[in-house]
């Protein structure tokens, strides 16, 4: 049965299957950052008959013990070769797994 949570140990296998290469400005881990990208999109709203902006949202999901101490929103990264800084971010469930929503840098 599948509880939607994570144990930190389980989280490499699952990154294996999926991630892609991240890293962040200022921070050298000593193992090699793997995310999981997910582009969320975004429904258009009308209102009064003016239609709103659509877009998409981009997600990396992180194993959190991996993650810098005290990461900051606005810190630079790079996911899979592009250029991204960081506009927010939570943990997930049991804390095992950091959502950061990100935005491109051109």
């Amino acid at each position: 049965m599948l509880t939607g949570f994570y144990g930190d140990a389980d989280i490499p296998m699952l990154m294996s299957d999926f991630g892609v290469a991240v890293a962040i400005a200022g921070y050298s881990p000593t193992v090699p950052l793997i995310g999981i990208v997910d582009y969320e999109g975004k429904d258009v709203l009308v209102s009064q008959g003016a239609g709103g902006v659509s877009g998409t949202d981009i997600t990396v999901w992180i194993q959190t013990s991996t993650l810098p101490p005290n990461l900051r929103n606005k810190t630079l990264m790079t996911v899979d070769g592009k250029s991204m800084r960081i506009r927010d971010q939570n943990q997930q469930g049991d804390g095992a797994l950091t959502k950061i929503l990100c935005e491109v840098v051109k």
